[in-house]
């Protein structure tokens, strides 16, 4: 068959792929559409089309794809959303990692993640949006529009290519051009920015997003029992406090409220010790401000009731057995985002977490990297000034935390206390961002402790001492900044320059490992920043352990090749860190 239109002023002839054509180009979109399926299910193909320049589009029958496959090989495959046609792909074909190849060496391109990527070196940010439909209108100039026909392809899984109506081949084949152009025009864009001639990180970002999509896919257990008895304990701890509160005057929803805490606040004679809203002017009811006047009936029931209240919500619209949390790839520094529920932001407290579970006969192995920021933050140093002493540390298997408690207390490390080493964990994690004095006073309240602004700048100038190489890093604010695996994150604060690249290449190496477990089969079901959890059969835990630490060891060492990586784990039949 040939089938000519127009699309964007120019003419395009659809073609129906027969082995004799053999590779069609070097660089080869390729695009998808298929049966609609709930989105946590990959659904079946109907058509797979590939274009790769000039004015033919060809369509492959569906009895041809691994024919197709084969005869692109060398070829670099590009494509909008990769991960979900990997997936079509793979259950055409009834074939696990049949695009493994072209992925472990670098041959896949999406112009979603290289649009994403392109917008964080930019202008400072990801973007809101991220489809095919955005990329093209920024970079082409087109508007794609989208009608009922996307979802009507189901009709035709059956249909030979030829039997297809032709407003449905116009339909595939105008995506599959306008990746192809989209990906030549944010290659030339991204150039720009990327000094480090890694496509600002994309290999690694798109590995990560497939395997995320099969975390999504895979979902991970709730036991439902426990999560009705756990909110029926919530829904009583929320009416003891709001009782108590409203004999104070104080009801949630009431017309008010925020007059009314301040009132009672004045009454308490501590109104006048707390930070107003610079816009507002209201009285701070943050937590972190308030929690030094916990002593205080009004302010413990206060920080109780929300600290439930907030915690409830994780729960409370869990309805299934099993749930599927939606992980966004990217967020500016590199790190990944949850929603739907929140999986990475799960409250500590109140037994939520022990709420999501293996089933039954299987086991959740719980590995996350110790203290990986600080690994990352020594090697970043190391690369660029040729000498680490918290590298040293690190590699001689020290703890970084008693170490430093140790000089800050002027005793041995191994006299150092829980409460000493508390404090000094609030240096090592604040620190690094470039946090000031004030700022790192609000922000060690999170570990427990209350300084004083000499205590502060104390255990801020002990710091330095311990890791001079620190003294580097702080300087030269130049207003964007480079991961050590290329990224770019433009239009900087201070304070976001020097935590992105330690936390950055933190979340780059545990997208490496997230892509390695999941090639090797691994059933991973959850994924918080530093930690990876998998599923497995409880006779089998002890082998898949040790396996599963090991990938994710030899996977963060990809990026940081000179500082000592370690893990810990844990196997349980629910979630338990």
């Amino acid at each position: 068959m040939n089938y000519s239109f127009k699309f964007n002023n120019q003419t395009y002839t659809i073609n129906v792929w027969k082995p004799e054509h053999g590779k069609i180009g070097r660089i080869v979109a390729i695009d998808t559409e298929t049966t609609m399926v709930p989105f946590y299910m990959t659904p079946d193909l109907v058509t797979f089309q590939a274009y790769s320049g000039g004015e033919n589009v060809f369509y492959v029958e569906r009895t041809e794809v691994e024919l197709f496959l084969e005869a692109h090989k060398e070829a670099v495959f590009v494509g909008a959303n990769f991960a979900f046609d990997n997936d079509v792909i793979e259950k055409h074909l009834d074939q696990r990692g049949a695009l493994k190849s072209w992925y472990d060496n670098n041959n896949v391109r999406d112009v979603i993640i290289m649009y994403k990527l392109w917008h964080l070196a930019d202008h400072g940010h990801t973007p809101f949006k991220s489809s095919l439909a955005t990329v093209c209108k920024r970079f082409l100039g087109v508007e794609l529009l989208k009608d009922e026909t996307r979802e009507n392809f189901s009709l035709f899984i059956h249909s030979k290519i030829s039997d297809i109506p032709s407003n449905y081949l116009e339909y595939g084949a105008i995506d599959v051009i306008a990746t192809y152009r989209a990906y030549f025009a944010l290659n030339a864009s991204i150039r720009e920015h990327d000094k480090m001639n890694t496509l600002l990180s994309h290999d690694i970002q798109i590995k990560g997003a497939l395997a995320l999509l099969h975390t999504y896919k895979n979902g991970i257990g709730v036991n439902l029992a426990a999560k009705d008895a756990l909110l029926a304990e919530m829904n009583t701890e929320l009416e003891k406090h709001a009782n108590i509160l409203a004999s104070w005057g104080w009801v949630r929803g009431k017309k008010g409220i925020k007059e009314a805490y301040e009132s009672i606040m004045v009454r308490l004679g501590v109104a006048d010790t707390l930070p107003r809203s610079d816009k507002s002017g209201e009285l701070s009811s943050k937590s972190e401000d308030i929690e030094h006047l916990r002593s205080l009936q009004f302010v413990d029931s206060f920080l109780k009731y929300n600290s439930v209240e907030k915690a409830s919500t994780f729960i409370r619209d869990l309805s299934s057995s099993r749930v599927h949390p939606r992980y966004n790839l990217l967020v500016n520094t590199g790190r990944t985002s949850c929603s739907s529920p929140n999986f990475q932001q799960l409250p500590r407290v109140g037994g939520i977490r022990e709420a999501f579970c293996a089933e039954q006969g299987n086991v959740l192995l719980i590995t996350d990297y110790s203290a990986i920021e600080l690994s990352t933050l020594a090697q970043v140093c190391y690369n660029r000034y040729g000498f680490s002493e918290m590298r040293n540390r690190i590699n001689a298997g020290e703890d970084l935390h008693r170490y430093y408690a140790s000089i800050m207390n002027n005793c041995k490390p191994e006299e150092v206390t829980k409460q000493q080493r508390q404090e000094a964990k609030a240096a090592n994690f604040g620190f690094p961002g470039g946090l000031g004095v004030e700022t790192f006073i609000q922000f060690s309240r999170g570990y427990g402790l209350e300084l004083t602004t000499e205590q502060a700048e104390e255990m801020k100038r002990v710091w330095f001492h311990a890791f001079p190489e620190m003294d580097m890093y702080m300087q030269n604010e130049v207003g964007h900044v480079f991961t050590e695996t290329g990224r770019k994150r433009g239009d900087t604060s201070y304070c976001a320059e020097k935590n992105t690249p330690f936390q950055g290449l933190a979340a780059d190496g545990a997208k490496i490992a997230l892509y390695n477990l999941d090639r090797a089969g691994f059933k991973i079901v959850g994924f918080v920043h530093d930690e990876i959890i998998t599923e497995v059969k409880k006779d089998e835990a002890d082998f898949k352990l040790k396996l599963q630490e090991e990938i994710m060891v030899m996977s963060m060492k990809e990026v940081v090749t000179d500082v000592r990586v370690s893990v810990e784990s844990e196997v349980s039949e629910h979630y338990t860190k």
